[in-house]
């Protein structure tokens, strides 16, 4: 089952899948590209999945003030949760490790479910598809959908009415043009407003870190938008990665794809448009391969003998050295099931086969920046490093 938001609203498709006590994953990705992985066990959440879920950041921030130590990549690499997302195995990390009790778990993981419910909750527009599965991840609870969504839309309705004085959870706090301040404000008032301001804290950020619903932050902020006390900007626009790599060294590309015809065609293709260019068939090969050469791009096929792309993408992810490096998946399937859950599982883009020569090089150029020709040869460098 897929469609989109703009036929069938957000509330009427999770009370159907509620009421039809339905196990399995609901993609949804709004027009921008950002998603959500909706995980239901017979009808109730047991966790969302967005770009939250690729770090530690957000469970940071809810514990936040409690002198809790969370995990390092090593320690969750050990971690029994087994899950291709860093901040469910950390909150499991954190149970394990006695430094929070279930009660505790059980609210951290409910805080975040909400947001990221009033996040989808909030899209005008967007795409989604259902897929009935049986869910790799234990359990550590689950909470009714319909409670908790109706709970959402209630502040979802209260959050709209500070438009459009307050536009986003991710604008961020600045100093106001009021000229005394201190004189509007009791003075343990003003200093916590000033130590928020200092911080360049988001509204998103400072309901985690109070513990209370983003609307309710809203509205506490709102007289000191009144007042000139504050002003809301909106976040930085994140840097375009095109020019990280020109100046280092010739863009290194690795392909992995059981394909020999497009592992070809990928080395013959870029080789001559000057990039250094790798094919490898077999994935774990590459896995051991990927720390010598350090590509600067990573192409990976979807449907492989002993590791497909969607594990082989979150084991890269689970990999400091390799975090940020840009994978696009390639796949025969074009459907916008594939295409969300590689998003979800860490994947930059993806490229549908059979692509021309010139979809190649648009997305290598957009990940990796261009050839630079004053460097030494791009094939004597890779014959050195292997």
């Amino acid at each position: 089952m897929e469609g989109s938001l703009s036929d069938l609203d957000f509330y009427s498709l999770l009370q159907s899948l509620s009421l039809t006590q339905r196990t399995g994953e609901l993609y949804i990705e709004d027009e921008g590209g950002q998603y959500w992985l909706l995980l239901l066990t017979n009808g109730r959440i047991l966790y969302i999945a967005d770009i939250h879920s690729q770090s530690l950041h957000r469970l940071q921030d809810y514990l936040h003030g409690n002198n809790l130590r969370t995990p390092d990549q090593s320690e969750l690499s050990d971690s029994t949760a087994g899950s291709s997302w860093p901040e469910y195995e950390a909150l499991w990390w954190l149970l394990q490790q006695d430094q929070i009790d279930m009660t505790q778990a059980h609210h951290l993981l409910r805080s975040m479910i909400r947001e990221s419910l009033l996040d989808v909750a909030s899209l005008y527009r967007g795409w989604f598809c259902w897929q009935t599965a049986t869910l790799g991840i234990p359990q550590l609870t689950t909470y009714p959908l319909i409670g908790l969504l109706s709970d959402v839309m209630e502040q979802l309705r209260e959050w709209k009415t500070l438009y459009p004085y307050i536009r986003s959870p991710d604008q961020y706090l600045h100093p106001g043009d009021s000229p005394q301040p201190q004189a509007l404000l009791a003075e343990s008032s003003w200093k916590l407003l000033q130590a928020w301001m200092q911080d360049q804290l988001s509204l998103r950020v400072l309901s985690r870190r109070l513990g209370r619903d983003i609307s309710s932050v809203g509205k506490v902020i709102l007289p000191y938008l009144h007042q000139g006390l504050v002003q809301l900007t909106p976040p930085p626009a994140p840097p375009r990665p095109v020019a990280l790599h020109i100046q280092r060294h010739t863009p290194r590309i690795m392909c992995v794809d059981d394909s020999l015809t497009i592992r070809q065609f990928v080395e013959k293709t870029l080789s001559q448009a000057g990039y250094e260019a790798t094919g490898i068939a077999h994935p774990l090969k590459a896995l051991s391969l990927i720390f010598q050469l350090h590509p600067d791009l990573i192409f990976c096929d979807l449907n492989m003998p002993e590791l497909n792309g969607y594990d082989f993408c979150a084991m890269l992810r689970h990999t400091p050295q390799f975090r940020h490096t840009p994978i696009i998946i390639l796949t025969s399937h074009s459907g916008l099931s594939e295409r969300l859950r590689a998003n979800i599982l860490g994947a930059n883009n993806y490229l549908a086969k059979p692509f021309s020569p010139d979809e190649l090089l648009s997305l290598v150029e957009y990940y990796a920046g261009r050839p630079n020709p004053s460097l030494n040869d791009p094939e004597k460098i890779l014959q050195d490093v292997l």
